[in-house]
């Protein structure tokens, strides 16, 4: 018997010890302030849902400029608005088919 009482007093005393770390640990977070709690936590300021629409509209913005430039600026395209009309588009599919 009492080799079993031996036993769970060390157990207790770790869990008496782990309180206390922890204890120890809560009283150093209260001591660096709210200004360390601010910067610890993590606060999202911009949702994930509109980081999403963000990403995909950039993406459509960074298409229609580099469309836009790589005709004009580095094709032989003379207007910047042939880019933006329907027409061209037709053109350039019938052109991708071989048409």
């Amino acid at each position: 018997m009492a080799s079993e009482e031996q036993k769970k007093q060390p157990q207790e005393e770790t869990k008496e010890n782990k309180q206390k770390k922890r204890k120890e640990a809560k009283k150093e977070r209260k001591q660096h302030g709210p200004i360390r709690r601010f910067i610890n936590s993590r606060i999202r300021f911009i949702p994930v849902w509109l980081r999403v629409v963000l990403v995909v509209v950039l993406c459509f913005v960074a298409f229609y400029l580099g469309l836009d430039v790589g005709y004009t600026k580095l094709g032989d395209g003379d207007d910047a608005d042939t880019v933006r009309s329907l027409d061209f588009w037709k053109d350039m599919w019938s052109y991708i088919q071989g048409e």
